[in-house]
């Protein structure tokens, strides 16, 4: 390794760049690979990646996906009920979240949320979660029958989300803040 001198005085060494800018990229692109299913309490399986999940008292909810996940590939399903004996999985058959998954992101005074919600007519259930100041954070799900809230059901557990414009941006999906009102 060579320490130089470059026309402006500023230093620079010669020997490293490549392995400390590879280094840099490896450790950037694993932090931006998406947390896969582990023994945690989710309905998500080992290798399936976890993007929502929380304990809401008796029961689970879970939001799963393939790693593969991107605007073209991948699917995502909506888990609900006892660990490891789902009740209800929304879509029936894995498919894109361009087909039935709306998405949102809100702002709020000190903080923010966002949300995703599987339709399943004539309900539909929106996954949570959101900060703001003055009232803290919040997060769960919310079951909905031809639009209208008929249960919401929060979290009592600390909750895994990964929701948020880079997810919605990596799965090609839009974002729709109105589609769904927050509890």
């Amino acid at each position: 390794m060579r320490i130089g001198v470059d026309r402006r005085g500023a230093r620079f060494t010669r020997g490293r760049g490549f392995r400390a800018g590879f280094a840099s990229l490896m450790i950037g692109t694993l932090a931006a690979q998406p947390t896969l299913a582990d023994a945690g309490k989710s309905h998500c399986a080992s290798g399936e990646w976890v993007i929502f999940s929380c304990d809401t008292g008796k029961k689970t909810v879970s939001v799963c996906a393939s790693p593969d996940l991107s605007a073209r590939d991948g699917w995502v399903e909506y888990r609900f009920g006892p660990v490891g004996a789902p009740e209800l999985v929304v879509p029936a058959a894995r498919s894109h979240p361009r087909d039935g998954v709306q998405v949102g992101t809100w702002s709020f005074s000190g903080g923010g949320g966002a949300f995703m919600q599987f339709s399943n007519a004539p309900y539909a259930y929106a996954v949570y979660t959101a900060i703001g100041k003055g009232w803290g954070e919040t997060s769960g799900v919310a079951v909905l029958k031809s639009g209208k809230r008929v249960a919401n059901l929060p979290c009592r557990s600390p909750v895994q989300s990964e929701l948020g414009p880079d997810l919605f941006d990596r799965a090609g999906l839009a974002d729709e803040p109105d589609a769904f009102e927050l509890p």
